[in-house]
């Protein structure tokens, strides 16, 4: 592939996270991109009858979603090959009782999401989307809600009463982390964002139920650097996998082995959800893929290969004694294969070695990353999935920097040759 089509998949990844504003929105944004190549919605509720070569996708609870084409081998003869990715991101998310006013400001009280860099929230422009339930009769719907201007902003402390803000200064989520909204000279009632709800989706105020609002940087990303080599925008952690894992599954040659990409919700807080890469939807997905056929299933999984795609942390100019210095790896290198003794990361040697064949097949440059031995390093949803399912698992991912902070930094180059690893996987 030639640069200039390296740079527009990377424009298309930036549009893709433009739109994916939520997890919830990032699994709509998936469903458009397969239903306008043939995939066909599926319900947890219904019975399931596919056969070969069919395209199929299924949401769980409006965040996660599993799409995948059928072999044209049975499951227990060929497997499965997976790639997993999660759609959501580090944010802060209103509280029930949220809009109060202080000193003449709207705010609103937020709760922690994960664990992102608040300094990197502060001072920018910010808006408001998620979840709403909305009632319909007896029932309920759930609808999407983006206000898509930016109507939010954490105000910094100035430095004339902060003299040592650059030195060291702790930001209590409770007390700095509080966005203005609006001034006022009047009280705000607990309807205040319901109203906003409402006027947004034109429905009654008195219709929405429930909601789930989080804040996010409203910035749209940039291709930058002087030879524009970088990704810019919010949520490259986790949206790049799922993006480039998405690309994957609808350029993937039909294969003997069905072929899946698994979208999980709240990885960054654990996983232990019915919608994250812990719960039981990858599962129940594979048992109904082999007919609930008990030994069917258990044949196809000991065939099948599982990829855990997330974010891998780029050596950093300005504190490379942060990284080990055999183990480092670098921005548009490739993707990077993740490896941990104490098995953080679920990759073993067989895993890695499938991977590594994939990639020098295909002549796609790989890398392969460590932790310094003093040094804690985060998890994935790729252990969760080889212990609960007993699927071979390996742990992927493309370099960024300042991972967690409300603008990430990613390798245009490197977008492209994980969605090259990632499609020959899926074909393996």
């Amino acid at each position: 592939m030639s640069r200039k089509d390296m740079l527009k998949l990377a424009k298309e990844l930036n549009g893709f996270i433009d739109s994916s504003v939520t997890a919830a929105h990032c699994a709509y944004e998936a469903e458009k991109k397969l239903l306008k190549n043939g995939f066909k919605r599926l319900y947890e509720t219904d019975e399931w009858k596919l056969k070969k070569g069919d395209k199929f996708y299924v949401f769980r609870h409006e965040s996660a979603l599993i799409a995948g084409v059928c072999g044209k081998k049975e499951p227990k003869v060929s497997g499965f090959r997976i790639v997993g990715s999660h759609t959501d991101s580090p944010a802060f998310k209103l509280k029930p009782k949220a809009a109060f006013v202080r000193e003449g400001y709207i705010q609103l009280s937020t709760e922690v999401y994960g664990g992102p860099i608040f300094p990197s929230w502060l001072d920018r422009e910010l808006s408001l989307a998620g979840k709403v339930v909305v009632k319909k009769g007896k029932s309920y719907d759930i609808m999407l809600v983006d206000l898509e201007k930016p109507v939010l902003v954490i105000p910094q402390l100035a430095i004339h009463y902060n003299r040592e803000v650059n030195e060291a200064f702790k930001l209590n989520p409770q007390e700095n982390m509080v966005p203005v909204m609006a001034l006022t000279d009047k009280p705000v009632s607990d309807e205040y964002i319901r109203d906003i709800i409402a006027a947004k989706l034109k429905i009654k105020a008195a219709d929405i139920v429930n909601y789930d609002l989080e804040l996010y940087a409203y910035q749209k990303g940039e291709i930058i650097g002087f030879n524009e080599e970088f990704v810019m925008n919010r949520g490259l952690d986790n949206k790049t996998m799922v993006h480039a894992s998405l690309q994957a599954l609808l350029e993937a040659k039909p294969s003997d082995s069905t072929m899946i990409i698994a979208l999980y919700d709240n990885e960054e807080v654990g996983s232990s959800t019915t919608n994250g890469g812990k719960s039981s939807f990858t599962e129940h997905v594979l048992e109904r893929l082999t007919g609930f056929k008990r030994e069917d299933y258990v044949r196809a999984i000991s065939l099948s290969y599982y990829i855990s795609a997330d974010g891998a942390h780029a050596i950093h100019p300005n504190y490379a004694g942060k990284f080990d210095s055999l183990n480092k790896v670098y921005l548009n290198k490739g993707p990077v294969i993740k490896i941990n003794a104490n098995t953080s990361y679920a990759t073993t040697i067989e895993s890695s070695a499938v991977f590594e064949m994939i990639c020098r097949d295909k002549k796609i440059p790989y890398q392969k990353f460590v932790n310094r031995a003093d040094m804690r390093g985060g998890g994935t949803i790729g252990s969760m999935i080889s212990s609960n399912l007993g699927i071979r698992t390996v742990d992927v991912g493309n370099t960024m920097l300042a991972m967690h902070s409300a603008r990430e930094t990613a390798g245009v180059e490197d977008h492209y040759w994980m969605k090259e690893a990632m499609k020959g996987f899926l074909e393996y």
